[in-house]
């Protein structure tokens, strides 16, 4: 199944080793500079990680399909507004 929409983190301020991870598996291929900027966030509203998603989305889908699991994030931003 091909997804409509595509993320990638480009900027991982936890670690550094999540920089460059895309998603969803299947999903539309973000470009440098493409797409709205999304930043993830953990529970004590630290900043985990930046990045871009494109296509057809609600706006949860990074904090979803990565931010949660790999992260441990609960909250995303888009425009520096809270979803």
């Amino acid at each position: 199944m091909t997804e409509h929409y595509g993320w990638r983190i480009y900027k991982d301020f936890f670690d550094g080793e999540a920089t460059g991870v895309t998603g969803p598996r299947g999903g539309m291929a973000v470009l440098d500079g493409e797409g709205e900027t999304f930043a993830l966030y953990d529970g004590d509203e630290n900043l985990m990680a930046k990045g871009r998603i494109v296509g057809d989305y609600d706006g949860f889908e990074p904090l979803d399909d990565f931010g949660t699991g790999y992260y441990g994030c609960t909250g995303i931003k888009y425009a520096g507004e809270w979803l």
